[in-house]
């Protein structure tokens, strides 16, 4: 179903009949952003890992978890992926809201949209019961990590991508929360 969160901004869920659409999409606005940590700034093993056909299927099969296009005056510019009664990071509390994916394309940083979709993202945790709010986030990318602790996140731990495709100094990961 649809989700209308202004008059600019709409969500529409992701299918399997959308797989060509996602995967598209996602190479126009991942590689701007992260080509960067990649050897030979080849990111095609990131983009065929999760937004291929098989992929895809097996995480819309997934229960409690929201995955939609994000779009913006009409033009289809991100996704997010959030799943619902996941463990905490620390693993004890269950009720927690894991902001799996959450990528923007270049032409709506600093438009609002994304704290408009954390706003929304708090609103389904809480109908959900969840209390708290987690995400992980390249430790490189100080742009994503200033807008998180902005929005109340602060980190709680580390992570460290083992994909050997990746530069390995470019490979850690924060992991953040935020309570709600």
């Amino acid at each position: 179903m649809q989700v209308i969160l202004s008059n600019k901004i709409r969500l529409q869920p992701v299918t399997l009949n959308d797989q060509e659409k996602l995967f598209s999409l996602m190479h126009s606005i991942y590689p701007p952003v992260y080509k960067h940590l990649w050897i030979n700034e080849d990111c095609s093993f990131y983009l065929n890992l999760f937004y291929d056909k098989i992929p895809l299927q097996k995480e819309l099969s997934e229960k409690d978890v929201d995955y939609h296009f994000v779009i913006y005056n009409e033009e289809t510019v991100g996704i997010i992926r959030v799943q619902y009664n996941q463990a905490s990071t620390d693993g004890t509390n269950q009720k927690s809201t894991y902001i799996n994916r959450i990528y923007l394309g270049t032409q709506v940083h600093g438009k609002g949209v994304a704290k408009q979709l954390f706003h929304w993202i708090t609103q389904r945790a809480m109908k959900h019961g969840n209390d708290s709010l987690w995400l992980k986030a390249m430790d490189t990318q100080e742009q994503a990590l200033r807008f998180y602790k902005k929005e109340g996140f602060e980190v709680c731990g580390t992570a460290h991508l083992d994909f050997e495709l990746l530069h390995a100094p470019l490979r850690g990961m924060y992991v953040m929360q935020k309570e709600l």
